[in-house]
């Protein structure tokens, strides 16, 4: 599925000519220039590029792949499976740190008691104590790195 959202995000930024792009160029590029996804399709590609890191909004909202461009192969003709599930590409953060944290070795219930004493005694936002946590318990935690800046900066969106 990676593969997939890597080919259409390349896809989006070749079309766009450019190496950021606003939220409403992508949307739009997706909508009427592809002609592959609706509104709110298109806004769970950006939402599942976010959460997979593909994807970093800067702080003046424009989107920029984190991905080598050239690595990703140019189809001519290539459209996403009919079938994709963009459902299932897009998992709340929260969910997806407290599973990294379990997978370091914690059940549920201790990561997410952990992840709140860590929030509480730092003064850290829940996903930024997530990470944290993460790492003390040998957790590679980098790959939520772009999403939890993004979550700091600009709130859940």
């Amino acid at each position: 599925m990676s593969d997939d959202l890597r080919k259409i995000l390349a896809a989006i930024f070749r079309l766009g000519k450019g190496t950021t792009l606003s939220r409403t160029e992508m949307v739009n590029l997706m909508i009427y220039n592809l002609r592959w996804f609706d509104p709110e399709s298109a806004r769970k590609v950006i939402q599942a590029g976010s959460q997979s890191g593909f994807l970093k909004i800067g702080a003046d909202g424009q989107m920029s792949p984190t991905f080598e461009m050239a690595e990703v192969e140019d189809d001519i003709g290539w459209e996403p499976p009919k079938d994709i599930d963009l459902g299932k590409m897009v998992r709340p953060l929260i969910e997806r740190l407290i599973n990294a944290v379990e997978e370091a070795g914690m059940d549920k219930k201790e990561a997410v008691r952990s992840i709140n004493r860590t929030s509480d005694e730092l003064g850290l936002l829940f996903p930024a104590a997530a990470v944290h946590v993460g790492i003390e318990k040998g957790a590679d935690m980098s790959r939520f790195y772009n999403e939890v800046e993004n979550f700091i900066l600009y709130g859940d969106r």
